[in-house]
């Protein structure tokens, strides 16, 4: 009889565990998380670039990039 008891625990056992792991995946972790207040969903909006160092940026080894550090170096001179 005792046998009988715990083949059916771990029965019950096993679909909780079954049945967690269903809800788990279908809400994608959602049940897991939580919420705490300091970010609701919003993700900050960043300013564009107003240096000149990021605005006009060049590749090393094309014809564009080396005729900006070519001009770059003369006013550097100057």
């Amino acid at each position: 009889m005792e046998g009988g008891i715990g083949i059916f625990l771990l029965l019950i056992v096993l679909v909780v565990v079954i049945v967690g792991g269903i809800a788990l995946y279908i809400t994608g972790g959602g049940i897991l998380a939580t919420d705490k207040g300091e970010d609701s969903g919003h993700r900050p909006r960043h300013k564009r670039p107003h240096d000149p160092a990021q605005d006009h940026t060049h590749l090393v080894g094309t014809p564009e990039g080396d005729e900006a550090l070519a001009a770059r170096s003369e006013r550097e001179r100057s």
